[in-house]
C-alpha cells in the first residue's frame, strides 16, 4: 500500500505562543477560535499547518495588527518548542543548537519542502520553501521572529541577522521589521531565508546542561519516530509502537485500540502488506535501535530498555539477527572513517 501524504502539522506547544501573546493583549481564546475544536491544554496534540496559519491571520485581523506574527514571535520561550526547546537551550554553542534544530524541527512544525542550513560566504543561511497552497504571511513571520528571538534568549546576545528574505511583496510599512530584525530585508524572493553571521556558530549558550540535554534528546528521538509518516493504518501503527515500546509489552489489541480500529482490521492491513504484527514491531525496533546506538550518551543497556527488551542479551541477539553485527560492532563501525568503512 502506498502511503498518502499527510498535511504538515504544528505542535500545540508552539501554537500556544500565539495564544499567550493574544491573551496578554486582551483577546479571548473563544473569539480567536470562533468555535473551532482545539484542545489547548494538550501539549502533545498537533493541528494542521494550514489551520495554524488561519489562526494567525484571524488574530492579526481581530487585533488590527499587520505585524502580529513578529510580535508573537518576539515573545517565544523554550517551552513553546516543547522537548526540542530543552534540547536546544542546553547545547554548548549556537552551532550545535542549529544542528539539532535541523534534525528535530518537525517536532515543532513540519515545513513543506523541508528545511535546510547552508553556508554562504561569511553567513549561515536557514532556508525554507514557501507553501503555495495557503497564505501564511503571519505564520511565516512568526517562525522567523521566533527563531531570532530564541537565539538571542539562549545566548544573551542581542545581535541582528545579516539578511531576511520573504516570499511575498513588501508591506506598506517596514517599521516593525526594522525594530525586530535590524538587517537587510528582501521581498518577493523564491523562498524564506534567514542569514546570520558565520561567527555566531561559535557563540556559547548561557547555561548549558549536558545531562538535561542527553535526557531530552532521547525523548526527542522517540517523539520524532512517533510522528505519523502517512495516514494509512500501518504508518499510524508504526507511530503507536514507537511511542509505546519503553512503556511495557506492546500487543496487537493495544495498538488497535489506540488507532480506534478492530484487531481484525489491523490484521487484515498487515496481511495485505505482506507483514505481521511481530514483523512490524521488529521493523520499528530495528530503526530505533540504530538511532539509539548512534547516541554516545546511551549505553547498550539503555537502548535495550528503551526498545522494550527485558534483557540486554535478548536485544543483542535481535540486533545481530537484523544487521549481522552486535551492538558493539555497530558502534565501532560508526566511529570508523568512511574510507575505512568502504574498504
Amino acid at each position: 500500500m502506498t502511503e498518502r501524504a499527510m498535511p504538515n502539522t504544528v505542535s500545540m506547544a508552539y501554537l500556544q505562543a500565539l495564544f499567550d501573546y493574544t491573551r496578554s493583549r486582551g483577546l479571548a481564546d473563544d473569539l480567536l477560535l470562533s468555535g473551532a475544536p482545539l484542545n489547548l491544554e494538550d501539549g502533545e496534540a498537533r493541528c494542521s499547518e494550514a489551520f495554524a496559519a488561519q489562526l494567525f491571520e484571524r488574530a492579526a485581523i481581530l487585533m488590527g495588527d499587520e505585524t502580529l506574527g513578529l510580535h508573537a514571535g518576539e515573545s517565544i520561550r523554550p517551552g513553546h518548542y516543547g522537548v526540542l526547546g530543552y534540547v536546544l537551550m542546553n547545547c554548548a554553542t549556537l552551532g550545535e543548537t542549529l544542528d539539532y534544530l535541523l534534525r528535530y524541527q518537525a517536532l515543532v512544525i513540519e515545513l513543506k519542502g523541508g528545511f535546510s542550513i547552508l553556508a554562504e560566504g561569511d553567513s549561515i543561511v536557514l532556508s525554507c520553501p514557501p507553501d503555495e497552497d495557503w497564505p501564511m504571511r503571519q505564520l511565516a513571520e512568526f517562525n522567523l521572529a521566533a527563531c531570532i528571538s530564541f537565539m538571542r534568549w539562549v545566548t544573551g546576545y542581542e545581535g541582528s541577522p545579516t539578511r531576511i528574505d520573504f516570499n511575498y511583496p513588501a508591506p506598506s510599512t517596514l517599521e516593525g521589521y526594522g525594530r525586530m530584525f535590524s538587517c537587510e530585508l528582501r521581498f518577493d524572493q523564491p523562498c524564506y531565508q534567514l542569514a546570520i553571521p558565520l561567527a555566531w556558530l561559535r557563540m556559547p549558550l548561557i547555561r548549558p546542561d549536558m545531562t538535561m540535554r542527553s535526557a531530552m534528546l532521547r525523548l526527542a528521538e522517540k517523539q520524532l519516530l512517533a510522528l505519523p509518516r502517512g495516514d494509512d493504518v500501518l504508518s499510524c501503527a508504526r507511530s503507536v509502537i514507537a511511542s509505546s515500546l519503553s512503556e511495557g509489552p506492546v500487543d496487537l489489541a493495544g495498538v488497535a485500540s489506540r488507532l480506534a480500529i478492530g484487531t481484525r482490521t489491523l490484521q487484515r492491513e498487515l496481511q495485505a502488506n505482506g507483514s505481521s504484527f511481530s514483523g512490524l514491531i521488529d521493523e520499528v525496533r530495528q530503526e530505533l535501535a540504530k538511532r539509539y546506538l548512534s547516541d554516545s550518551t546511551l549505553t547498550v543497556v539503555d537502548a535495550a530498555f528503551l526498545l522494550g527488551f527485558s534483557e540486554q542479551s535478548a536485544f543483542q541477539r535481535a540486533f545481530k539477527r537484523w544487521t549481522g553485527l552486535t551492538p558493539g560492532d555497530f558502534r565501532r563501525k560508526l566511529q570508523q572513517p568512511k574510507t575505512q568503512q568502504g574498504g
